[in-house]
């Protein structure tokens, strides 16, 4: 076997170069393939830093939420006046009635005076200043009032003092009165009681024509 001439394998050498230069060229896209996608990232950078702005400004929402969880629902707020209004109807009743009742106990007391200061001056032909005399057996102070009477040669007051000022005050009259036509004397009555809250006695009723009226600051009872 005879090997080939010098030049030959020169020959063949620089092919193998170039071949070899040739594949690492082919080679280059990929790299620069790399440092494309290297750029990308780069670029995509500033979206990153746009969700790091966006956390910084997430603390300024807090104090809106904790306010929101903090208050009232509109739910809510029409449950509690419901419950409110419950308790106030309940309540009311109860409050008025105890007010009532401790009214009705002065009418009760000056109604029953002034019947039995008519019964008294029918029988002795005068009006009695004690409330014992006229045999009624009520106190002269209760809890919630005092009573009195006086007496005139023409008329006969007793009167209810409310002790507190949130309850009113009452006076009841007993006046003899003219009957035509042969000038009887007659008694006539009127209940009064206070137009406000007080520990006041009210005004003595006046006639007007033969008939009792309330004086100032004080309404007739009809009932």
């Amino acid at each position: 076997m005879q090997l080939k001439n010098k030049p030959e394998l020169d020959a063949i050498n620089q092919e193998s170069e170039s071949s070899a230069k040739t594949y690492q060229a082919d080679l280059r896209p990929k790299k620069e393939r790399k440092s494309v996608a290297t750029t990308d990232r780069q670029d995509l950078q500033p979206i990153k830093n746009h969700k790091s702005v966006a956390k910084t400004y997430q603390p300024h929402f807090r104090p809106i939420k904790e306010h929101k969880s903090g208050g009232f629902t509109l739910v809510e707020l029409i449950i509690v006046f419901m419950i409110i209004g419950i308790l106030s109807a309940i309540a009311l009743p109860s409050f008025l009635g105890c007010h009532k009742a401790k009214h009705s106990e002065a009418k009760q007391y000056v109604g029953s005076m002034n019947r039995a200061q008519q019964a008294y001056f029918a029988e002795k032909g005068a009006f009695s200043n004690s409330i014992t005399a006229l045999g009624l057996g009520i106190k002269t102070q209760t809890t919630n009032y005092n009573y009195s009477a006086i007496a005139t040669k023409n008329a006969a007051f007793s009167y209810g003092v409310a002790r507190s000022n949130n309850l009113r005050s009452y006076v009841g009259a007993v006046l003899l009165v003219t009957v035509s036509p042969y000038n009887d004397k007659t008694t006539v009555s009127i209940l009064c009681e206070a137009t406000s809250f007080g520990k006041i006695q009210l005004p003595n009723p006046i006639l007007q024509n033969n008939v009792p009226v309330c004086a100032a600051g004080s309404s007739e009872v009809t009932k």
